[in-house]
This record gives C-alpha cells, structure tokens and sequence, in this order.
C-alpha cells in the first residue's frame, strides 16, 4: 500500500500545471492592500503583491528597537502606492474558490511597488504580467484557467507592466522603465522625481509573439508633468490623468491628446478613471465650499450617445478609500471604505445611481471589488491590524 500511495502522489506531481500549486487552504501573507480580481466560475481570481519579511523584519515592526531601519511592515497596512529601493513585493496570482480557498497560485514576478499587477480574462484565459527578480525585464503571460502557462513573452529594458487589454488576435500591453530627475528647490535643496516612460507593446494572441514595440512620445510628455495612472480601453489608446484632467491617447497619433475631462466643473479633483471600449468614466470628490463635499460620477458613453454627471448617495468621510468599476451590461460599480463602513453603489446607462449595499462591519480597507452574477464581492484581507502581523484573504458576497 505503501508503493501504491507514493506511486500516485508522484504521478499527481508530475500532472500539475507548470507553476501553479494547489493549496486547498485560505491565502495568507503580509499582503499589500491594492489587488485586482476578476470573477470566474464559482470563484475569483486575485492579482495581489506579497512582502516577505525576514524573521528581524518582522521582529522590528513589531517591537521596534530604537534607531532600527524602516521596512514595509511598520507602513500602515492602508497605505498605497508605496516604492522600495529593491525588488521586494513578489506579485502572486491566486484562483480561489467561492470560500476563499487556493485552487492554485502562480508567482508572476517581483517589483519594487506595492501596486497589483495587471490581470485580464479573455475567451477564458487569463493575461497578466509582471518584472523579473534579478534583471529590468518584464514578462506577460498567457494563462489558462487551471494555472498552466500558455506562453510567456519577455521583454527587454523594463521595469513595469502598467496595463493589459485583449481583443481578438492581439494582447495590447503599456509597459514602462522609470527615470528619474533631480530638482533643485529655491530654498537651495534638492529632491528626486521619478516617473515611467511608457511603451504601447502588442503581441500575437495564440504565441505571445511580439507585434509592435512603440515609444509613447505624448504618453512620456504627460508622464513627466505628473499624468498617471494609465487605462487601456482599446487596442490603439489609453488614458492617462492627474487630479485636475483626464487625457485620452491614440497610439497611433504620437503628437496629440485630446482631454476628455473639458466639461468637468473646476470643484472636482478626479479620484478614479475607468475606461471601456465605447466609454469612459470619472469618479470625482466636488467641493462646494464650507469644508461640504459629495461624490460624482461623470460618465460619457460615447458609443451610444450619452452622458451624465450624477451626485452619488454616499457621503464622503475622513479616510475613505474608493473604487470604480465598468461592469458588464453598462453598469457602473463604486465602492468607497473607511474604517467605519463600507458603501456599494451601481449606476445605470442612464445616470440612474442607487446604494446597493451599506455595510457597518469593516475588516481592512476593501483592496478590490467586482460583480458575479446578480451579487457584488469584495476583498478585504483579515488580520493585518497590526505591523509584523499577517494577513488573510476574505471574500464576501452581497
């Protein structure tokens, strides 16, 4: 018997998907706090980046001595957009159950920002992509739904995999290296400013051959006044934006941005900006003076002809974190947390907004959010309410 059961545990070894590794137990680690996820099946999947400490890192955040150097984990577990000098968040890729039990896991690659990779679904295969450990180089892959590798393209002279679109025979990718500058200050100081110079890349769909590699001139001009965060909405454009505008960009036209935020009263600061191929759509903080302020959506459906500016029915709060998203059928998702309750909202085609779901019982801020089916989930990451203390990945569905 004893033969027999190591038999088949080699011959179930030997049949894993490259890479990926079965678990059948919750995801754990000292998790950043921004994630994408994607509903697929009776479960979801999860980009989310993972610090793992040494043994005195975790000592020092928990009890820390006196003049001891700074890591990730002493960093509010709230905090976004957070850069190391190295490589040290390993950006993993789980498929979890409805439970929020590993079906697989896959290490994409390692980046020194906390900011979650890139993941995409298209005809039931997953894209995604992320920097190498030991070289500035990026790679994307193509990934079906039991963790197995389709292929894998990697590219040259990069640091960072900013967005990913798929659409027939083509998988558009905007990647980046960063530079830096050095400023100089009146007062006679000086200070570094980095930023990304970003490449439109595209590949074959079914080899991962490469198609086109292309300098972004306009995309790197606004990259160096401060636009970011860049959407990709098609397989020819973009847009990247600042608290104040929002720009659209065809790859194809390297002299020009048009601004898509021109009728935008001047009290909003742009919060988030989702895109898809036939609209786009702002989320905004309005302030109408005396310290008052509200939520907007400002939608342009430009495929059918419609727009709105909707004040949503959430009332802004010290603290809040929000999230936006284009479902399927048009719909809008917006979900704002703070350490005293979480807010869902939908909105309709036609600027139609309503409170789906209000909720008083917050575990960690909400790191992502989605829709399957008629139920909207969120992800929160349970345990990580003190430094040097791990965390575990929670989905709830409402």
């Amino acid at each position: 018997m004893k033969f027999i059961f190591c038999l088949s545990l080699a011959t179930l070894l030997t049949c894993l998907p490259h890479g990926a590794l079965p678990q059948g137990k919750p995801a754990e680690g000292f998790f950043t706090s921004e994630a994408n996820a994607i509903a697929v099946g009776n479960g979801v999947l999860v980009s989310i980046k993972k610090y793992n400490p040494t043994q005195s890192e975790i000592d020092n955040a928990t009890r820390p001595p006196k003049n001891a150097p700074m890591n990730y984990l002493m960093a509010p577990f709230e905090a976004t957009n957070i850069s190391m000098y190295g490589k040290e968040f390993e950006s993993k890729l789980y498929s979890l159950d409805k439970d929020g039990k590993i079906i697989w896991e896959v290490t994409l690659g390692f980046s020194n920002k906390s900011v979650a990779s890139p993941l995409k679904l298209y005809d039931d295969f997953i894209y995604c992509g992320e920097a190498d450990k030991d070289a500035p180089k990026v790679t994307i892959r193509k990934i079906d739904r039991t963790g197995k590798t389709i292929w894998q393209t990697q590219l040259d002279s990069l640091h960072n995999v900013n967005d990913i679109f798929v659409e027939g025979d083509k998988v558009t990718v905007l990647v980046s290296f960063d530079v830096s500058k050095k400023l100089t200050h009146a007062d006679g100081s000086y200070s570094e400013k980095v930023y990304p110079i970003y490449f439109f890349v595209q590949l074959d769909v079914k080899t991962g051959k490469l198609l086109k590699k292309e300098y972004q001139r306009m995309g790197n001009y606004l990259s160096s006044l401060n636009f970011s965060n860049p959407v990709l909405n098609t397989y020819f454009s973009y847009f990247l934006n600042n608290e104040d505008t929002a720009f659209f960009l065809d790859a194809n036209k390297q002299e020009s941005a048009t601004v898509v935020s021109q009728e935008m009263p001047k009290e909003n600061n742009i919060l988030k900006l989702s895109a898809g191929t036939e609209s786009f759509h702002l989320l905004t903080s309005f302030s109408a003076g005396s310290g008052k302020k509200s939520y907007h959506l400002i939608s342009n459906f430009y495929g059918k002809s419609k727009k709105y500016d909707v004040t949503l029915s959430i009332d802004p709060q010290q603290g809040d974190r929000s999230l936006l998203y284009l479902n399927s059928g048009d719909s809008v998702m917006v979900v704002t947390s703070n350490p005293r309750n979480i807010s869902i909202a939908f909105t309709d085609i036609n600027g139609k907004t309503a409170i789906y779901k209000k909720l008083e019982r917050v575990i960690s801020p909400v790191v992502a959010a989605g829709q399957t089916g008629s139920k909207a989930f969120i992800l929160q990451v349970e345990g990580r309410t003190r430094p040097g203390i791990p965390g575990t990945i929670r989905i709830d569905y409402y």
